[in-house]
């Protein structure tokens, strides 16, 4: 500190030689104020994404039987014949592919959604990426299995 400048001593003793009374020191006491951090985020379950991931499994498993049962046994397939051409058509027994499309569709397009929402929000990610691979591949894999057993061994109906 230079000798120049007055220490707070002598700026005190200054001012009270103008009439200013010196601002009296406070007692300090040192004091323990809590730092609290940020709370702990709740933790997530991976509920979510599970039951999407066995509702897709589940799809798949039924789809794939439905397909396999349907591609045995209730598939017609109509020969033809034209003068240019020969072929085939495939076609499933309507009520039991009814009921395969429709469960598919309903179950199928949760499995989807409900994966898509567990990996949005981090509610069981990888449980909801599986769910979304296998409730959009279900119908593809179904659709498969189904045409080739229905050919192999479906009921021909030749014309």
């Amino acid at each position: 500190m230079p000798e120049d400048s007055p220490s707070t001593w002598d700026q005190n003793d200054e001012f009270e030689k103008a009439g200013w009374a010196p601002v009296p020191q406070q007692p300090f006491e040192a004091q323990f104020v809590p730092m609290y951090a940020a709370p702990l985020p709740a933790p997530t379950s991976s509920r979510l994404g599970r039951v999407a991931m066995i509702m897709a499994l589940a799809v798949l498993g039924v789809s794939l039987c439905i397909s396999v049962l349907v591609g045995l046994f209730g598939t017609t397939v109509y020969h033809y014949q034209t003068a240019n051409s020969a072929g085939f058509n495939a076609t499933p027994d309507m009520a039991v592919a009814g009921f395969q499309i429709l469960f598919g569709t309903i179950f199928g397009v949760w499995a989807v959604v409900q994966g898509i929402v567990a990996t949005a929000k981090n509610h069981g990610r990888s449980f909801g990426i599986v769910a979304i691979v296998v409730g959009s591949a279900a119908p593809i894999v179904s659709l498969i299995v189904w045409s080739s057993l229905g050919v192999a061994f479906g009921h021909s109906v030749g014309q």
